[in-house]
């Protein structure tokens, strides 16, 4: 058993006094001295983004086609951005956080769809747009989703106006829009739009107007309804909207809704926020267009909002996303260096430190013992091949810059 042990030993010994051996783990030592003396900070961008584009900014495709975007380009200024679309999420469309890259799937159906894209860091943010074309493959389908917003309209007599246009899906044919029904006097529809008008010889009274949207593969309806007051008889307010109706922003970014679309009852409309109210959001009680500071906290909120004139109210919601900063971890650029012949405390020889240059004559200075083999206790193994000027300097960037070299 001894025997055994001794032979043990022996091999140990061997293993330890090899060359190569000793520089592998003068090597290690060394790296895991400077990681231990590190300190990893997440680096904050010294300004917003910009320059954010698409090479190829539009694309044009046959109903049924899957594809991408190409990469945007972008100054991050200093910052990880993060990437999310703005406004109302377009089913069949999606992006890459991490690239910006704009994917969309086979189920798009024809029609020109404008993407806008938010590139965001912890100083603030960006946006871009991009259009995908998507051409009919000649199979069209019945109009759906057909809808105004707001879907009424109160006036006095003697006053023309006109609605908002009509939102729809055309199912890849071109759509023509028709009144049906009794229709008053002095109101008409524009047939490519679906844009509802009345001229100031409408008569008192309230009408439900019904609107039909054809195709040729078949029609959809929905109404409209105008009341005419004889008198400035003031009513509740009504059809209080968003669109659109959310945004999602990064942690540390400012911004603001669209302005709602709402029928104000012929009176004077004030706007509130109503409920619990995050810290740093707010709206105009006149126009009702809601702001948020870049003091928002972290979550996902959903605004109660509240349109009230003399004769009543009406509500509506907003949802923002306050989303956390993509971080980016690096070395701070003001880190004291490990090694020093005569550090102490805190590293106070790092004010005159001037980094590995090589060896020098002398053997009583740490840093002339990382580059050399002939000084006794030096950390190369003795009499070996000294470490290369790559890893030197290598070393030397660690310790005395602090940052991600190589």
């Amino acid at each position: 058993m001894v025997t055994r042990n001794k032979k043990i030993e022996r091999s140990i010994r061997s293993f330890l006094n090899d060359t190569f051996m000793k520089k592998l783990i003068t090597i290690c030592l060394i790296a895991v001295a400077v990681y231990a003396c590190k300190q990893e900070v997440i680096s904050a961008a010294t300004s917003a983004p910009s320059n954010f584009t698409y090479s190829v900014s539009s694309t044009t495709i046959t109903q049924g086609t899957a594809g991408t975007s190409v990469a945007p380009t972008i100054n991050n200024g200093g910052g990880k951005v993060a990437y999310t679309l703005s406004g109302a999420g377009i089913s069949g469309i999606s992006l890459n956080t991490n690239t910006g890259v704009i994917s969309w799937s086979n189920i798009l159906l024809p029609g020109t769809y404008t993407i806008s894209v938010s590139a965001s860091n912890s100083v603030g943010s960006v946006t871009s747009t991009y259009t995908l074309i998507v051409n009919s493959n000649g199979i069209v389908t019945a109009p759906t989703g057909f809808s105004y917003s707001p879907a009424s309209a109160t006036i006095v007599v003697n006053t023309a106006g006109s609605s908002a246009t009509p939102t729809i899906t055309n199912g890849g044919g071109t759509i023509t829009y028709s009144l049906t029904g009794t229709i008053p006097t002095g109101v008409s529809i524009s047939s490519t739009t679906g844009v509802i008008s009345w001229t100031n010889t409408v008569a008192a009274g309230t009408y439900t107007l019904n609107v039909k949207a054809t195709n040729s593969a078949g029609n959809i309806t929905t109404t409209y309804t105008l009341t005419v007051n004889a008198t400035a008889t003031v009513t509740a307010p009504s059809g209080l909207a968003y669109n659109p109706a959310s945004s999602s922003v990064t942690q540390g970014t400012a911004g603001n809704s669209a302005t709602p679309t709402i029928n104000n009852g012929l009176g004077t409309i004030t706007y509130s926020l109503t409920g619990t109210i995050p810290t740093g959001v707010s709206i105009s009680s006149t126009t009702g267009v809601i702001s948020w500071t870049n003091a928002v906290a972290i979550g996902t909120y959903t605004l109660n909002v509240t349109a009230t004139n003399s004769a009543g109210n009406t509500t509506a919601t907003y949802g923002l996303t306050i989303a956390a900063p993509a971080a980016t971890v690096s070395f701070s650029a003001d880190i004291l260096p490990v090694i020093s012949s005569n550090c102490s405390g805190c590293h106070s020889y790092a004010s005159t430190y001037t980094g590995i240059t090589g060896h020098t004559s002398g053997c009583n200075s740490i840093q002339n013992k990382i580059g050399t083999t002939y000084c006794s206790g030096s950390r190369m193994p003795l009499g070996a091949t000294p470490l290369s000027t790559s890893f030197i300097t290598l070393f030397n960037n660690w310790i005395t810059q602090g940052q991600l070299n190589n």
